[in-house]
Formats: structure tokens, sequence, C-alpha cells
């Protein structure tokens, strides 16, 4: 199962729900491949100490005749590879290829036929995608047998909701696919911005995760500390909230 997170708005928490549901998912015993497409390479720093120069992300859409298994690499935590999970990691190198290939035919399934000479060997394959709907971003909608599709607690987090379903039929050429939207950065004391965004979700409600990851400091200090917030924080709201995102997500695979 291929899953793309994806939102064209930036502050969302793309790269926080991929980096820590990855870590759930191997926890869960599922076999997990985390691919960061996006160039801030976020989710790389997690779980790769020292990020490579090359081979990374990159190399997917330059070299026709790429042997993946060069670019995978186990996820490290706490200076140990961690049990199920694996990352092929991003560099800013990757932003200036993306615009070098934006004028290649058939640019749309470079990931695609890379990926389906190895997708038997995982379980899950995770997409943490870049703050746009550049040619990446297509590549992982392309790609995905599911998109999950963050937003926040903040007026405008789902301004652009509908070019963005515009856009995903688009390259899925098909007005039938399947989206997951997760709410993120919940916090109970703001009772009317939530009230709004509940009231705006109500026409995707059967695509809506019951799973609310809740706004928490742990999340924050274990990206500060490059850890997952399982280890960082094991016993904390963060965890307890992906350990049920987690679990949610495997009733939908």
């Amino acid at each position: 199962m291929i899953y793309a997170i994806l939102n064209q708005k930036g502050g969302v928490g793309k790269s926080t729900i991929s980096v820590n549901l990855a870590y759930g998912l191997a926890q869960a015993g599922k076999r997990t491949l985390l691919i960061d497409l996006d160039p801030q390479a976020h989710a790389s720093v997690i779980y790769c100490p020292e990020i490579p120069k090359e081979p990374t992300t990159k190399e997917i859409f330059t070299d026709r005749s790429l042997n993946l298994h060069q670019l995978i690499r186990p996820a490290i935590v706490g200076g140990e590879k961690a049990d199920n999970l694996f990352i092929i990691p991003s560099n800013i190198r990757l932003a200036t290829t993306a615009e070098q290939i934006t004028v290649r035919t058939h640019r749309e399934k470079l990931l695609y036929n890379h990926l389906k000479k190895i997708t038997s060997e995982f379980d899950i394959i995770l997409i943490d995608c870049p703050p746009n709907l550049g040619v990446l971003t297509i590549n992982a909608i392309y790609t995905a047998d599911q998109i999950i599709i963050p937003t926040t607690y903040g007026k405008y987090s789902l301004d652009g909701i509908a070019d963005l379903f515009s856009s995903i039929a688009e390259v899925k050429e098909s007005d039938s696919y399947k989206y997951l939207i997760l709410r993120n950065s919940y916090d109970g004391r703001n009772k009317q911005t939530n009230q709004f965004i509940e009231t705006q979700l109500e026409p995707f409600s059967d695509n809506v995760l019951k799973t609310v990851i809740r706004k928490t400091e742990a999340l924050n200090q274990a990206q500060i500390n490059n850890e997952p917030v399982f280890t960082f924080d094991p016993k904390g709201n963060g965890t307890q909230d992906f350990l049920a995102l987690t679990q949610e997500v495997l009733t939908h695979g």
C-alpha cells in the first residue's frame, strides 16, 4: 500500500505526520519505507544522522537505469537501526532537479516506474511531499494508492482544498480516488475556531479520519532532537495520538 501525505499549503505538519506514522507502522510490524520528496528534507534529518549528498531521491528523477536499492537506508533512531523502518532521504538538490524535469515527457510516472520494481518488498510506503502541487507532488499522486491530506485548525487551513481535489482527479484521470483527511494541531481551548473547521469538513465526513492529532510541545521537541515522538515522549499525548492514527490507517489499508 502506498500513501502520499500532501497538501499544497505549508505548515500543516506533513513531515511530522510522515515521520511519526512511519515509525508507528514499523512498530506495528509493518515493513515500512519512507520516501522524502521534500527538498527541505525535514523527514530525512530525523532518520539519517548524516544526509548524503547522493544518492538521494534526486536520482529517482534523473537516472532511468537506477537500482532503487542503492537509495534505501535503514532508519536510525537513538543511534540504532529501527526495526522494519527504511528511508530514501532527500536534500536541497532535489529542488533543482524538479525544475529540470518539468519539460520531460511522462514526467508524472518517474517515481511510479521505479517504485513498481520494489513495491512487493514493503508492506507500506509513505511519501512525504513538498508544500506545493509541482512535479514532485504530481509523481506522488500518480503513484499513491491512498492520499492523506493533513489540515490544521486554522481559519485558512482548508483554503484551496477544492483545487487540490481537482489536481488529484486530473493526475489520476478519474474522479474516483481514495483520500483521507487528517486533523492536526488540535487545541481544545480554541472552541470557536475548532467548530468552524468541523463545520467546513462536514461535506467530507466520510473521508475524515477519526483520529485527531493534538497540539503538544513534545512533538516540537522531538523534531528538535531528531527523533520520533514515540521515543522522545513514550507516554505523552503525541505518542497516544500517533498510536491511534497508526491503527486507524491500518484499518483503511
